[in-house]
């Protein structure tokens, strides 16, 4: 280890943590396979504290697998910095992406030549024999460059344009240009940030023509961002498209390399989002087109679109209705090599998220009831690889043929994530357990053997003092909640109770309990500061099936509130001589922040004190995709909005409350916190705020990162009376200091 990577790991738990990303830097990510070399291209730093990624391939074609850099960062970049332009910062944002250097790729579809941006410059590197890396164009700002699947051109977005540069003459051509209040190219706001879709073009397969979205956000209301820390700097404006008020228009557009553009048709009013979109191959089909998944406003109604490249006119697929809400899976629709469409349903019957068919409107599932699809991420002759879960907190990988028969791989207690491949070939997949804070990446051929991907990363173990999480697993109560109860390291003296610190996040489709010890080590962190910490999933949180993730609909506030009780009361059952009820904290951050503010506010007979970080405190000030969804329009539905809102809840608040919130926070904007501390302060209720400059939805930097869980751990010895490291006697929280 070197002097600088050992100076690393004398830090703070909770330094060392922002530091690597939380133990991901130096994993590889980001996998391509190319079948016919046997090789694996994948993204990676050259160690533990390399700031950048780079660009490696592993040849697994002879008996050992062979490992080279194919793309260096920091030596293309040379003495410039990574200057990411302004919206790809933005695009980031939306994507949670941390790191720097070359954090996407894209290929052709023989994987021979490799694109990506790096600085704002679009490069290209073969990936076979030298691999050459050369400038594409003069283009500066470059976002999102992505290859045709045979490899002559490449599509990135810069400035206000989409353009395409030929790849054997560096010839730019400007496809098309965004509107003044608008963009081309890119996905809008609620697509990249409630969909999981970040890409906004496609190219067709023979690479003769694109697919862009095109988005008007004329009619969406402008936000502005301050710092009050850099009072000399411009407010920056987003486009931000709040529950009940204008989404961005968004069209599909066809440009053909000849400038021939075809505008794709559907009814936007009655379908608003575009959800995903991909253009695969459809052998059986004469005319092939994008597939588009469209969804209403209200997201109850769903149509599965076929796009005619020739003129632009959509065949409806399927189109499916639910009462709550509809939903979509990671890799899909697609289609199966012989032409069959296929999608994923929420079995409402067998509550169970499966694989089905699609023939001429009709849906026949074939993934067998109980194994919760996740995710596919490949089709084969007569399969599909996907992630599925067995049980509410594992995730393996299961190989699904056409027929329902299953191949699983990994274990029923701990999580195994398909990253690439196809049933038929290589395969890649991330590995962890309740036994290890490690991840493991692996390649297999079938059983025709397997090899490990090296990774730098290292594990909470390797902090110092080092973390080395421990989480019972339970499951309690009527609703079956999964639990996971963390005691420290070094119990305290058995005369001596431990106060409790509950640490949720509790929104919808969010899980926490989860068969990795990984997943809990920051709240290993923090018990082994002297507390038991709880960590429960309630209703809505994903993993269970779609009865469970529908019984959060129109009840975001009771119920989370209802859960946590409920877990709390199990914990004191199970280890009532081991905790004080009557010292209760919660913490939580985003909708866990919303949380932890809400039980304070509502069961002061339960909840002593909360942190509450980026709260959403009034949810017509959230955004659309994401609100409307469970709490329906605010128009239709005021009483709702006034029912979740903790607004009108200032008044009521007699615990000690810790706000916590970054100023440039463009998710949930700091309005949130803002308005919530208004309030008590008009209502005179004391409370903390802390404003965290330059600071967005994810505080990245490791002194803040640092700081601010040390600040929290002080709260909480404040005001649940719990005895400091070295202090001989206890303190108290004085509620009449702010």
């Amino acid at each position: 280890m070197s002097e600088t990577s050992a100076s690393i790991l004398e830090g703070s738990y909770p330094a060392l943590a922002a530091m690597t990303r939380d133990f991901t830097a130096g994993a590889p990510r980001s996998f391509v396979i190319s079948a016919e070399r046997e090789e694996v291209y994948f993204l990676r730093g050259k160690g533990l504290l390399d700031p950048y990624l780079n660009l490696w391939a592993l040849d697994v074609s002879g008996a050992a697998p062979v490992e080279r850099l194919v793309v260096d960062s920091a030596a293309l970049l040379g003495d410039s910095s990574d200057d990411v332009p302004e919206v790809e910062r933005q695009r980031r944002e939306r994507l949670r992406e941390t790191s720097a250097g070359i954090t996407a790729f894209s290929c052709d579809d023989s994987q021979r030549l490799a694109t990506f941006a790096l600085s704002g410059m679009p490069y290209l590197v073969n990936l076979e024999g030298d691999p050459l890396v050369r400038r594409l164009g003069a283009d500066v700002g470059v976002i999102d460059p992505r290859l045709d699947p045979t490899g002559h051109r490449v599509a990135y977005v810069a400035g206000s344009t989409l353009s395409v540069v030929d790849v054997a003459t560096g010839h730019v051509m400007v496809l098309a240009e965004s509107l003044d209040d608008g963009h081309v190219g890119l996905a809008d706001f609620v697509a990249a940030e409630e969909f999981d879709r970040s890409r906004g073009h496609w190219w067709s397969p023979d690479g003769t023509t694109l697919a862009y979205e095109v988005v008007d956000e004329s009619k969406v209301e402008t936000v502005w961002l301050f710092d009050p820390a850099r009072p000399t700097s411009q407010p920056s404006s987003r486009r931000y498209p709040r529950a009940g008020t204008s989404n961005p228009g968004v069209a599909l557009h066809l440009t053909r390399l000849d400038g021939s553009t075809q505008v794709v048709s559907w009814d936007a009013e009655k379908f608003p989002y575009l959800v995903t979109a991909s253009w695969p191959v459809r052998t059986s089909a004469d005319a092939t087109g994008p597939l588009l998944t469209l969804m209403s406003r209200d997201q109850r109604l769903q149509a599965i679109v076929a796009v005619n490249a020739a003129n632009g006119q959509t065949d409806v697929l399927l189109e499916t209705r639910d009462d709550c809400f509809l939903e979509w899976v990671d890799g899909l629709p697609t289609y199966a090599p012989d032409g069959r469409l296929i999608v994923g349903i929420a079995d409402r019957e067998s509550d169970t998220y499966r694989l089905a068919f699609v023939e001429a409107g009709t849906v026949a599932p074939f993934s067998p009831v109980g194994l919760q699809i996740a995710g596919v991420v490949g089709v084969g002759e007569s399969s599909v690889l996907a992630s599925a879960k067995v049980t509410s907190t594992s995730l393996v990988t299961a190989e699904v043929s056409f027929d329902g028969a299953v191949r699983i791989t990994g274990e029923d207690s701990a999580v195994t994530r398909a990253l690439a491949g196809s049933p038929e070939g290589l395969t890649v997949s991330a590995s962890t357990s309740l036994a290890t804070t490690s991840m493991s990446f692996r390649i297999d051929r079938g059983g025709a053997g397997s090899w490990e991907v090296g990774s730098f990363a290292i594990g909470p173990t390797a902090a110092t003092p080092p973390v080395n999480p421990q989480p019972r697993l339970l499951v309690v109560g009527p609703h079956r909640l999964q639990l996971a109860v963390l005691f420290p390291s070094v119990m305290p003296r058995s005369d001596e109770r431990l106060a409790i610190i509950m640490s949720p996040y509790g929104g919808p489709h969010h899980q926490r309990v989860v068969g990795a010890a990984r997943a809990f080590a920051m709240d290993q962190y923090l018990a082994d500061q002297g507390f038991c910490v709880v960590v429960a999933d309630g209703r809505g949180t994903g993993g269970r099936g779609p009865s469970w993730d529908r019984s959060i609909v129109g009840n975001l506030g009771d119920a989370p509130v209802e859960d946590q009780v409920a877990a709390l009361d199990a914990v004191l059952g199970e280890f009532g001589e081991l905790v004080d009820r009557d010292r209760v904290g919660i913490r939580g951050w985003s909708f866990g922040g919303y949380l932890s503010a809400r039980c304070v506010l509502t069961r002061p007979d339960v909840f002593h004190a909360a942190v509450a970080g980026a709260p959403v405190t009034d949810w017509q000030w959230y955004d659309t995709g994401y609100t409307e969804r469970y709490l329906g329009h605010p128009d239709q539905r005021p009483d709702v909005y006034e029912e979740h809102s903790l607004i009108p809840l200032a008044p009521r608040l007699e615990r000690p409350l810790f706000l916590i919130h970054g100023y440039n926070d463009d998710n949930v904007l700091f309005c949130h916190t803002q308005l919530l501390s208004s309030a008590l302060t008009a209502a005179g209720r004391p409370h903390r705020v802390v404003g965290l400059s330059g600071v967005t939805h994810m505080p990245v930097d490791p002194v803040i990162a640092e700081h601010m869980i040390q600040l929290e751990i002080q709260f909480f010895r404040e005001a649940l009376g719990t005895r400091r490291e070295g202090a001989g006697s206890d303190s108290t929280f004085d509620p009449e200091v702010p």
